[in-house]
């Protein structure tokens, strides 16, 4: 089987490509390979490779970017979706696009559903969503993974901030130095995920032919600030963290309270395979060189 993957050198995509490179043939493209904006470009990349599969990760990500950027977040998002899935239909390749959370407004107290429908409150969901409609629109055989607060060995993530805002207050605290705390929002609850949890579980989704949207994040929810303690803890980094609202923080883009996703498609076909996000976050941690000063 011959799988595609863009944005290979994105977050997601490097473990993509390090977890399906060991069982099949891979080609990982990123912007300087095929700019998925680029219609010509994309197929001459369909028509060389001809894949089987295509898991489709390349994406604009800035969520308080897109706010600024709102046309090349719909461009990349949602244009080159539509040229990927397009490429698909072309060349009888399954399709599997990584989509977001952040397609919901967070009003809902439980966690989301596939069936709830989606109502996104920043651009950048806006964005994704318009993705998941082109690719519904244009193929019957395709899958929507919905993702959330994803972290990994690659890439920006909450994670890896977070550590080297640790070590840098413990550093400035060595010195002598006055320390403020690292200031944590904590009136948004979803479920951390790492990058590799997801690369498993799209095998699953891939080789059991599932179709339609799919949510496919770490089991259990908690808040950005409960999460960077449980980083702290497991890590024995004395840092003094302090809990704040959103809009105290000051961000861009609006974020949904509550973008806490169910997997009940997989459950109800037997194939989750997400762990616990505590159980994925010290394996994480236990594994990465930023956790050692």
């Amino acid at each position: 089987m011959k799988i595609l993957i863009t944005g290979s050198r994105g977050q997601l995509g490097c473990d993509l490509v390090k977890y399906f490179t060991v069982d099949f043939e891979v080609l990982g493209v990123d912007i300087r390979e095929m700019d998925i904006t680029d219609p010509v470009v994309v197929n001459e990349t369909f028509d060389n490779f001809r894949p089987d599969i295509v898991l489709h990760a390349a994406a604009y990500t800035d969520v308080d970017g897109a706010e600024a950027n709102r046309d090349l977040a719909m461009k990349v998002n949602a244009e080159g979706t539509a040229n990927i899935a397009r490429g698909c239909k072309e060349y009888g390749a399954r399709m599997v696009y990584f989509s977001t959370d952040y397609v919901f407004d967070g009003r809902k107290k439980d966690p989301y559903v596939e069936s709830d429908p989606p109502s996104p409150v920043n651009e950048y969901g806006r964005s994704k969503l318009e993705g998941e409609r082109k690719v519904a629109e244009m193929l019957d055989d395709y899958a929507v993974m919905r993702l959330a607060w994803m972290y990994g060995a690659y890439g920006k993530n909450f994670v890896r901030a977070i550590i080297r805002q640790g070590w840098q207050q413990i550093h400035m605290k060595h010195a002598g130095q006055i320390v403020t705390p690292v200031k944590v929002v904590n009136d948004q609850k979803g479920n951390p995920t790492w990058t590799m949890e997801i690369a498993k579980q799209t095998r699953v989704v891939v080789e059991n032919n599932l179709k339609g949207i799919i949510h496919a994040t770490a089991e259990g929810e908690t808040t950005w600030y409960e999460f960077a303690k449980e980083i702290f803890e497991y890590l024995k980094m004395p840092v003094y963290i302090s809990s704040c609202s959103s809009k105290e923080y000051g961000s861009a883009a609006a974020r949904p309270a509550n973008s806490a996703l169910e997997n009940g498609v997989l459950k109800k076909a037997g194939l989750n395979v997400m762990r616990g996000y505590k159980a994925a976050l010290y394996e994480f941690l236990s594994q990465t060189d930023e956790s050692k000063e």
